[in-house]
C-alpha cells in the first residue's frame, strides 16, 4: 500500500469548474523510484526538476573530474550509481518541494495500491461522492474501509482533561 500526498492548486475553488479543478490536483507517491536508480537525469526531466537536474549533472561531473585528477577507474560507477541511489531516494521530497515552490498547496495524504484508487478515495473524499461511480470492492480487498468506532466518554489520558472539549 502505498501512500499518496495530494497537491492542489493554490486558491483553487472546486466549486468554479470541477473538472479543471481536478486536473489540477497532483498525487506524488511516497515511496523509491526505482526508474530513477538506472535514469536519474530522465526522471528529473519528466518531473521538471529543472535545479535538482542541474545540481545532478554538477555532481557528476564533479565525481568525473576528480576521478581523472586522481586516476581512479574502478569506484567511478560506484559512486556515479550512488548519486542515481540519491536521486530515487529524494524523488518524493523533490517534487514535494516543487509544487510548493510553484504555488501548490498540499492538501492531505491518502494511502491506497495505486494512483487511480488514490485519485478515486481523494475525490470521493474531497467532494463527498457526488457525481463519482463507486470503485469496485470486493470483500477481502485492501481497499474496503471499515469504520472504526469513537470510544464512549470515560477518562481522558493525556493532556486535556475533558473529551468534550
Amino acid at each position: 500500500m502505498t501512500v499518496w500526498t495530494v497537491f492542489e492548486p493554490d486558491g483553487a475553488d472546486e466549486t468554479a469548474n470541477t473538472l479543471d479543478w481536478a486536473d489540477g490536483v497532483v498525487l506524488v507517491p511516497e515511496k523509491l523510484s526505482w526508474t530513477a536508480i538506472v535514469l536519474a537525469p530522465l526522471v528529473l526531466l519528466v518531473h521538471r526538476l529543472w535545479l535538482a537536474l542541474i545540481g545532478y549533472v554538477l555532481l557528476q561531473g564533479l565525481i568525473g573530474f576528480a576521478a581523472s585528477q586522481l586516476e581512479l577507474e574502478r569506484g567511478v560507477p560506484l559512486l556515479a550509481l550512488m548519486v542515481n541511489i540519491a536521486v530515487a531516494i529524494a524523488l518524493p521530497s523533490l517534487r514535494r518541494s516543487s509544487l510548493a515552490w510553484r504555488g501548490f498547496e498540499e492538501a492531505g495524504a491518502v494511502a491506497a495500491p495505486t494512483l487511480e484508487a488514490a485519485e478515486q478515495r481523494y475525490f470521493e473524499a474531497r467532494l463527498g461522492g457526488a457525481g463519482l461511480r463507486p470503485l469496485a470492492r470486493s470483500p477481502g480487498s485492501p481497499l474496503a474501509v471499515t469504520p472504526v468506532p469513537r470510544p464512549t466518554a470515560g477518562p481522558v489520558l493525556g493532556l486535556f482533561p475533558e473529551a468534550g472539549r
